[in-house]
């Protein structure tokens, strides 16, 4: 017996896509909490907007990859992530613990163009001119490169799509 559901299927969404549409149906509740701060939809996605638009200034946006290196559990983390996503860029993690050594290579073999730090401090490593379009990601484009050791012990980038 074959099922085919395909047809019952949601189309395609971008986690941007999810992330606006749950604020948009629940801006009240509790979107992030980390003990210390709790963020409701509404104000996550204020803030990550805030985020998406330092990178549109700064020429970030589709195609591009930012790096990730902010303290674990804090709120900054997961807005920087839904951030660079909202700009239509992909995000590029490093634990803020590893060596520096580690973000270099990673943030190099991933060619980023700018990184978020902590306190959402931007560094733009390739200047260019501000980005005007927001038409955001598609369910195809590359949401995030994690990078792994590999057999070889030298980082491997794997990237991801929406």
């Amino acid at each position: 017996m074959t099922l085919l559901r395909g047809a019952l299927a949601a189309p395609p969404r971008t986690l941007v896509d999810v992330l606006r549409r749950t604020a948009a149906d629940h801006p009240d509740e509790p979107a992030l909490d980390n003990g210390a701060q709790v963020l409701t939809y509404e104000e996550f996605l204020e803030a990550a907007e805030e985020v998406a638009d330092d990178l549109r200034a700064a020429g970030i946006g589709p195609g591009d990859h930012v790096g990730v290196r902010i303290r674990s559990g804090t709120v900054d983390l997961y807005v920087a992530i839904a951030g660079i996503l909202l700009a239509g860029a992909a995000y590029v993690p490093v634990d803020a613990d590893d060596p520096d050594e580690r973000a270099r290579t990673v943030f190099g073999e991933a060619g980023v163009a700018a990184v978020l730090s902590d306190d959402l401090e931007l560094t733009v490593r390739r200047p260019r001119p501000a980005r005007t379009d927001d038409d955001g990601p598609s369910a195809s484009d590359t949401a995030w490169v994690i990078f792994t050791s590999g057999s070889t012990g030298a980082p491997k980038g794997v990237a991801v799509s929406h």
